[in-house]
This record gives structure tokens, C-alpha cells and sequence, in this order.
């Protein structure tokens, strides 16, 4: 009987704390909102509409800008056609490339988002694969698992997580992690990576609105990339040796897919001088980024040659924010079908 008291009461105090835990966290608005998380199940579900696309489908590729800056949902309203969102924040467009033009009949529009240091020097490709290898592996109990917990993470901001790692996540992982020591055993580097948006169901990536006025806000981002980005080796025959070897394997799965029918169009968003003035030392834009379109004969956007590509302050230096990324995927849409590489239904 007692052990029956002691059950009940530990539930009680559980949910109790359970519970001014979730509203606590619900005050903390700049933060934290309840959404369904963006990781490699809600992309495997946005993969799969793959499968049946048809040559006048677009898909999105790239890494947190094309995220951040391209919203499908206007994108829709400008053309007519809502695409395919297949975007991953901080990992590189090259395996889910592979993937569209390896494993699929897909024939549509590519529209991919190049960050040069990302692509170029190969950063974070293993994290990339991983989801893909998820699409084709998920089991029958991980994605009835994935259904169930919908409902839950859309309600409760205590599961508010990522898989980036976010030092502002609410899993107890993330917390601990927060936890610095340097007492000589553990040497920690201070860098801390911050979230600084939540996604919507169709992955559209959204800044939290403290992001766009507050200067402490933006300086907690910036302060960050101070601490990362100045350590980009300058460009060197090694880089170079990189970049070619990347321009290579690229070319070859840019023409299988052309041979296919596809069409491809890069994009090379902005990004602030403070972040710029390091990609530039290590990624010329004359020796690597104009070498690449020259090679690959893609139709291209660099942010340099168009001013509504470059108008906007991104308060992180690397995204534009929630309702500047409107503006911009409406002119960037407007500016294809102007120039025939898009065509409005």
C-alpha cells in the first residue's frame, strides 16, 4: 500500500513539475516556440513527394540560406507551383544531389543554394548522407513513431530541439552541454551555437522576430561567427586542388541529370561583410565560384550582380529574416520567369 502512495505521489510531483517546467519555458517567447522539429523524419516526408514529381516540379536545395531566405509558400503565389523543399540547415546540397539525380527520374528544376566554403572544402558531407541513408532505411516503427510524436512536439515548447545542437535546445542533452569547465581537465572553446528560428511544417525556415531589431540579439550571432569563421585557411594550391576536385564530380552528375531533361539554376545568396571578408580569402569569387558556372554551363545568381539580391541587412550576417525572405523569394521568383528559366501558372 505504501509503495502504491509513494508511486502516485512521485507522478503527482513529476507531473506538477513537468508542468511549470512547459510553462515556464512558454514565457520565454524570444526563444522558444512549440513547432515540429526539422530533422531527417520531417525531411524524409518532404523527400518522398520526390517520387512523384513531374518535370514542371521545382525542387529547393542548399543549406541554411536557401532555408532561411526562400519562402515555398510565396514562392506558390508568384509562380503557381509550390516547391519541393529539400533544403538542410547547415549541411551542403552535394548528397541529396546525388541522391535526386542517382536514385530518381526526376526531370523538373533544381534551384540550389551554394555556400562555396560548405560545398567546396566539403564540410559536414557525412551529417548529409545520414539523412539520406534515413529516407531509405526508416523502419516501419520509426515512422509511426515520427506520426506519434507530432502532436506533441507541435504543443509542447519542452521539446523544442534540433539536431545542429543548439545550446538554446530544452532536451536534457542540450543542457548539460551548456555546461562549460575549464578546471584543466575539460577544455572547452566557448563557441556556442544559438538557434535562431523555428521551421513551419512545409520547412520553411523562420527568424525569430528578436533577431530583427535587437542588436544584443544579433551581436550574441555575430560574437560567435567572430570566433569561427577569421580561422578559414586564405586560398591556397591545396584549396584550389579542393575546389577543382568538387567542380569535377559536380560536372559529371550535372550532366547526367541535364541528359535527363532537368534544369538546374544556382543561386549564391548574401551574406554580411563581416562573414563575406573571410569566404572571399578562402573562395575568390573569380578563381572558384565563376570558374564553377563557367564550367557546369548552369544558368546563376550571385548576390553581387543583382540589387534586390543585395538590398536587405541580415541580422546574423548570413539570413534574411522572416518578412524580408517574403520580398526577396517573390523577386527572385519574378526575376526566373523573366529571364525564361521559369514558367508562371
Amino acid at each position: 500500500m505504501k509503495l502504491k502512495q509513494s508511486f502516485i505521489i512521485a507522478l503527482i510531483l513529476t507531473l506538477i513539475a513537468l508542468t511549470i517546467w512547459e510553462l515556464y519555458w512558454r514565457t520565454q517567447t524570444d526563444y522558444y516556440i512549440a513547432y515540429l522539429e526539422d530533422d531527417r523524419n520531417l525531411w524524409a516526408e518532404e523527400r518522398s513527394k520526390v517520387e512523384t514529381a513531374t518535370s514542371k516540379d521545382i525542387i529547393l536545395l542548399g543549406a541554411s540560406r536557401t532555408g532561411y531566405n526562400f519562402n515555398t509558400h510565396i514562392w506558390e503565389e508568384t509562380q503557381g507551383i509550390k516547391p519541393i523543399n529539400l533544403s538542410a540547415n547547415g549541411k551542403p546540397f552535394t548528397p541529396f544531389f546525388e541522391d535526386i539525380v542517382n536514385n530518381t527520374d526526376f526531370n523538373g528544376t533544381l534551384v540550389i543554394g551554394v555556400v562555396p566554403i560548405a560545398i567546396f572544402e566539403k564540410f559536414r558531407i557525412k551529417a548529409a548522407k545520414q539523412w539520406v541513408e534515413h529516407y531509405y532505411n526508416r523502419t516501419y516503427a520509426q515512422r509511426l513513431g515520427f506520426k506519434l510524436s507530432k502532436p506533441l512536439q507541435r504543443h509542447l515548447v519542452m521539446l523544442s530541439a534540433s539536431e545542429l545542437k543548439s545550446y538554446n535546445n530544452l532536451d536534457l542533452k542540450s543542457l548539460i552541454n551548456t555546461i562549460s569547465i575549464n578546471d584543466g581537465r575539460i577544455k572547452t572553446n566557448g563557441f556556442k551555437l544559438v538557434n535562431i528560428g523555428y521551421n513551419d511544417e512545409d520547412r520553411n525556415l523562420i527568424m525569430f522576430p528578436r533577431m530583427t531589431n535587437n542588436p544584443i540579439y544579433q551581436k550574441e550571432i555575430t560574437d560567435m561567427w567572430d570566433k569561427v569563421i577569421p580561422i578559414l585557411p586564405d586560398y591556397s594550391d591545396k584549396v584550389e586542388k579542393e575546389a577543382a576536385s568538387v567542380i569535377t564530380e559536380l560536372s559529371l552528375l550535372i550532366n547526367t541529370f541535364k541528359a535527363k531533361g532537368g534544369k538546374i539554376i544556382f543561386i549564391r545568396h548574401k551574406a554580411e561583410e563581416g562573414w563575406l571578408k573571410h569566404a572571399k580569402r578562402m573562395m575568390p569569387r573569380k578563381k572558384v565560384w565563376d570558374k564553377f558556372i563557367q564550367t557546369v554551363n548552369c544558368p546563376a545568381y550571385h548576390f553581387e550582380d543583382y540589387e534586390f539580391m543585395s538590398k536587405y541587412y541580415l541580422p546574423d550576417w548570413s539570413h534574411l529574416n522572416a518578412e524580408d525572405a517574403k520580398t526577396y523569394t517573390k523577386d527572385m521568383v519574378n526575376q526566373l520567369i523573366k529571364d525564361g528559366h521559369l514558367t508562371k501558372h
